[in-house]
């Protein structure tokens, strides 16, 4: 149990400069609509209406796709098992269906003993755009130190 009374997860995100960059690029494309409004407020005219709205449909779109690919991606693991959240959708497993763990290209890559794998996307060095070493030994180390039952 944590401080909070609940049972502790780990949780890991995409990180370094993918992560930077889904903030970053949808704040631009906002800015830069939000620029385009106050020029329709300083000369309110159809010539400047138009790419105000424009700016403002690509800074939505732009803001989705960043939440959906990026920042929305993540991993948990804690005592009711795994849950992997990836853009297309999210996939959970208990503890005892992984037989066996791996750094993939794609993520971590939780293979199951029946043969079929469920990737995590969140520990994806394409993602990230650095190794993700580091980030992989503390997700094996919180997989072989199991659940916790000493507050149980």
């Amino acid at each position: 149990m944590d401080d909070e009374g609940g049972d502790s997860v780990s949780v890991w995100r995409v990180g370094g400069s993918a992560r930077v960059a889904g903030f970053a690029i949808p704040a631009v494309v906002g800015a830069t609509a939000l620029f385009r409004w106050a020029g329709w407020v300083a000369s309110p005219g159809a010539e400047t209406a138009r790419p105000a709205g424009l700016w403002t449909g690509l800074a939505v779109g732009v803001g989705l796709f960043f939440w959906w690919a990026i920042l929305r991606v993540r991993l948990e693991v804690g005592p009711d098992g795994i849950v992997a959240v990836n853009p297309w959708g999210t996939d959970r497993l208990g503890l005892d269906e992984v037989a066996s763990v791996r750094l993939g290209s794609w993520g971590a890559e939780f293979y199951h003993a029946d043969g079929f794998k469920t990737t995590a996307y969140a520990l994806s060095e394409l993602a990230a755009g650095t190794s993700q070493d580091r980030r992989f030994a503390e997700l094996q180390a919180v997989l072989e130190a199991g659940p916790d039952t000493s507050s149980q």
